[in-house]
């Protein structure tokens, strides 16, 4: 295996690699909003409107 052959082969597995774990990283953020949903402000004045 040439060093220009290695090198590329080097390049392309690094790149998937990282591409591999944003994408993985990015389902797990996913996953975790679906399982504890943000509640914003709007949240908040509904809630006092309701009790006050």
């Amino acid at each position: 295996m040439s060093d220009l052959t290695f090198g590329l082969t080097m390049t392309v597995m690094g790149m998937g690699v990282t591409f591999l774990t944003l994408l993985f990283l990015a389902l797990c953020v996913r996953l975790l909003i679906r399982l504890f949903p943000f509640k914003g402000e709007e949240n908040k004045e509904k809630t006092q409107k309701k009790s006050g």
